[in-house]
């Protein structure tokens, strides 16, 4: 049979990483500002991972054409997705969903077993019980 000991151990560990899990979505996300174009662009993400704040830090960078302005656009945004997305991983190890989902399906499987086994010797208890066989 499976003991009470092993269930409450499985379970203690599925709630723990499911907690670690939470956490890591309630973990307060900051804003994250990156710059190209040496520093003359900038483009700030909020806390919702968009846009927030877009800055040409002087305005000659406007004379520069739209391609080099296409360029470095482009590399602000990526730098500051890139930041973000490291700012968001940085500190925790994701837990194993599948593996919590797998250990709560078999402590479910053995519990369902363990209850059809109790309920089948109880019948046989209680035929005893009634002159039975």
């Amino acid at each position: 049979m499976f003991g009470e000991e092993a269930i409450a151990q499985q379970l203690a560990e599925a709630r723990s990483a499911l907690d670690e899990v939470r956490q890591q979505q309630e973990r307060p996300v900051q804003s994250v500002t990156a710059e190209s174009a040496d520093g003359r662009i900038e483009v700030t993400l909020g806390p919702n991972g968009r846009v927030t704040k877009f800055r040409f830090a002087e305005e000659r960078v406007l004379k520069e054409g739209t391609e080099f302005l296409e360029v470095e656009i482009a590399k602000a945004v990526n730098a500051a997705l890139d930041a973000r997305a490291e700012a968001l991983s940085a500190d925790v190890p994701t837990p194993d969903l599948e593996a919590i989902g797998a250990a709560v399906a078999q402590i479910q499987e053995q519990g369902v077993r363990q209850m059809r086994d109790m309920t089948a010797h109880i019948s046989q208890v209680m035929a005893k019980l009634q002159g039975g066989k």
